[in-house]
């Protein structure tokens, strides 16, 4: 019985794993929305733009990420953006560019299970809140 349970979590995980979830992005100024996918197992993130280009990058943990002057990023307070509920989650950044040279960076939050939220920035200056 024992081995069988074992089985069955260790296939529950891979599934979970392998999935990939939505993410939707809703523009704070005009409510517009982005959508694509984000995978647990690659730890990618892929977004469709409006104009049909698609933009994509891997995300890393917030505490490994190199959030210099050149980001988006730079010098804002996550925890405040985020409303202060992050304790006890996996804290990410992602940076995503496109064929065309468009760039969006995202930071969040999210459970064991890869659900969570977040927001993001573009570089022509939008800024996003993210939920998957």
């Amino acid at each position: 019985m024992a081995t069988l349970r074992g089985a069955l979590l260790t296939l529950g995980m891979a599934w979970l794993l392998g999935c990939a979830q939505e993410v939707r992005l809703v523009n704070l100024t005009d409510g517009a929305t982005i959508e694509g996918t984000s995978t647990l197992w690659d730890q990618s993130v892929t977004l469709t733009m409006p104009s049909g280009e698609i933009v994509e990058g891997h995300y890393v943990s917030l505490a490994s990420a190199n959030i210099g002057p050149d980001s988006l990023f730079y010098r804002a307070t996550v925890g405040q953006m985020l409303g202060g509920h992050v304790s006890g989650r996996f804290h990410g950044y992602a940076l995503l560019t496109g064929q065309n040279g468009t760039i969006v960076e995202m930071v969040f939050a999210s459970e064991w299970t890869g659900h969570g939220f977040g927001v993001a920035r573009a570089g022509s200056g939008e800024e996003y809140r993210v939920t998957f």
